[in-house]
């Protein structure tokens, strides 16, 4: 079975989570770098086709529609016509892995986050199928982590990828003596992201600099899934008291082509997340010139070098983040010098990097006898 078309270039299929609404700009993360994927296909000449069960009017999306509600059936249904439609493509399905045991030879699951095999896929005959598939992980962490779970997966069908960053777009920004000093954080206003931890540790570092702003960027709504995400509104209210009593600022949703601005308007920027596969915004600060304060946690422990171009701590210690923007809002020339090496570590992230490497990956499924 082929998977170039007549024109030569090579046909993908790319599916998003069937709990996910593409095609919204403000988005989450996960939305950024599926876009983001697609586009560094098309321009490395790939022919792709998008598909999700719902998308934004006008979205550039394919439509699944699920008529049934049972989880396994649901992802069977969601998954098999995707497979269907998609005959003789290369598939990239994010965080939808059932599409591994329908397909194996010519599918890639990409995973975002922490996604669990299907509860059959040891059964016989669908073992060797999942086996088969490659599993495609943005950290290092992340991938360790799925082999723990998944111990008869060869690790030879597992690739680490490091997302990438449009470093044209996000690029330090002149700036001059600002005051007051601000730290920021950009995403959503969920649990796993550390926002209250954020709000403790910023409670102790006005002790020290009463003047210093904290920011927030995104929102509880900022993941646009078919469903509520657990625990954000009660997340977002302790964050909109912060505001209302004058020591936290709201300052909204930006499009993606403003998030530069965001980051450029800071001294620090503060990524306390529990849980994280990669971190994205981390990198987009990074690149910016922005030192980052960040959970030793995930792919966050490989972006942000701990005391070159930011500090990592533990996750869930608002003490020790406290700490780490306090050594940073006092000292101007250290904040300098890891802004500088932020830029630079940034820049082992390329584009054209993440390109090369997911055009080989490509290349390097087998096609069907």
């Amino acid at each position: 079975m082929s998977t170039t078309p007549a024109n030569g270039r090579s046909r993908i299929a790319v599916l998003a989570p069937r709990m996910c609404v593409l095609g919204h700009d403000p988005c989450g993360g996960s939305e950024v770098i599926l876009w983001d994927d697609i586009r560094l296909l098309r321009k490395a000449g790939k022919s792709v086709n998008v598909y999700a069960s719902t998308a934004k009017k006008g979205a550039p999306v394919r439509t699944i529609r699920i008529r049934t509600n049972a989880r396994l059936v649901t992802s069977m249904e969601y998954c098999g016509q995707f497979m269907l439609r998609e005959r003789r493509s290369l598939l990239i399905s994010c965080n939808e892995p059932t599409v591994a045991g329908l397909a194996p030879h010519r599918t890639i699951v990409r995973f975002d986050f922490s996604t669990p095999l299907p509860a059959y896929w040891k059964l016989p005959g669908w073992l060797p199928r999942f086996q088969r598939a490659r599993y495609l992980f943005a950290s290092h962490s992340d991938q360790q982590e799925f082999l723990g779970s998944h111990s008869l997966i060869p690790a030879t069908s597992t690739t680490v990828i490091p997302y990438s960053v449009d470093l044209a777009l996000f690029r330090p920004s002149p700036r001059g003596e600002r005051s007051p000093l601000r730290a920021g954080f950009a995403g959503q206003w969920v649990h796993g992201k550390g926002c209250l931890t954020l709000l403790e540790a910023w409670k102790i570092v006005r002790q020290s600099f009463p003047e210093a702003e904290l920011w927030f960027a995104g929102s509880d709504k900022l993941w646009k899934g078919t469903s509520p995400t657990l625990g954000s509104t009660e997340i977002a209210e302790k964050i909109r008291e912060a505001n209302a009593e004058g020591w936290a600022k709201i300052v909204g949703e930006y499009r993606r082509t403003e998030m530069a601005d965001f980051w450029n308007a800071l001294d620090i920027a503060v990524v306390p997340s529990y849980v994280e596969a990669f971190g994205l915004v981390a990198l987009e600060a990074l690149a910016c010139g922005i030192p980052v304060v960040a959970s030793y946690v995930g792919g966050l422990q490989e972006i942000v070098v701990d005391g070159d171009c930011g500090f990592l701590v533990p996750p869930a210690d608002a003490t020790k983040l406290a700490e780490a923007i306090i050594a940073l809002l006092t000292n101007e020339e250290l904040r300098s010098s890891m802004g500088k090496r932020a830029r630079v570590r940034a820049e082992t992230f390329s584009e054209e990097r993440r390109m090369r490497d997911l055009s080989n990956l490509l290349s390097s499924r087998v096609e069907a006898p």
